[in-house]
This record gives C-alpha cells, structure tokens and sequence, in this order.
C-alpha cells in the first residue's frame, strides 16, 4: 500500500483521529527523508563530476558512488514497506475489531427483537383467546 492508499483509509474514517495523524505525519516524515537522502547524494554526484581528477579515477568514483546510492536507496525503499506494511497491519487489526464489535451488537440485537417478537405472540395470543372466549 502505498501513501495514497493510506490517504484514502485515513479519509474513509478506518481509525481515531490520533492514529490518522500520526499516519499522514508518517508518510510525511519518510517523504520529507527521501528527498534529503536524494538531494545529499545527487549533490555528492555533481561534486564528485566537477572534482579536479582524472577520467578514470572520476569514473570509478561515479560508479562506487551509485553503488552506494543504489545501496541506500534500497534501503530506504526496505524501510518504508515496512512502515507502510505495519499501517497495513494496524488498520486491519482496527477494522477487524469494529467488524467484531459490530457483529455482537447485531446478534444481541436480534436475540433482543426475537425476545420482543416472541413477547408480543404471547400477547396477541392471549387477547385473542379472550375474544373467542365471551
């Protein structure tokens, strides 16, 4: 799931209104993160360009700098499924307890209704037999 997924859980209502903020401060946070990390290594590239060294030298620090990049990237990306993959967890675990919690209030609800229902058959019952009995 990714940010605007977890945007549109957080506007459909699925939890409290603390947890919908400390999800969008979440998804917030690690965007906020990414750009930084892409700024500092895409500015480390330039440097590394514009260094006064040779050609050969220069391309073997390109290379080993993307390796590096591509290392923290991958990182970052492992990181932000997990964090997204726990909000995952979290909501589910939310709505699979409302679900719950909606299904006992209905069965006690129609246990209630049958009770009423069965009550008001004993009623009708009983003035219909005074009817027929005068």
């Amino acid at each position: 799931m990714d940010a605007a997924h977890i945007r549109i859980a957080v506007r459909r209502g699925c939890c409290s209104q603390e947890r919908k903020e400390a999800m969008a401060d979440e998804v917030v946070n690690r965007n906020t993160a990414a750009a930084l990390i892409a700024g500092a290594l895409l500015g480390a590239g330039v440097a590394l360009l514009f260094a006064p060294q040779s050609g050969r030298k220069t391309r073997r620090d390109i290379r080993q700098f993307a390796e590096k990049v591509g290392n923290k990237a991958e990182a970052a990306r492992l990181e932000l499924q997990s964090s997204i993959d726990n909000i995952i967890g979290d909501v589910e675990e939310k709505l699979q307890e409302g679900l719950a919690r909606g299904m006992d209030w209905t069965d006690n609800k129609i246990v209630d209704l049958r009770q009423a229902l069965e009550a008001a058959r004993r009623t009708l019952e009983g003035e219909i037999e005074k009817i027929q009995s005068t």
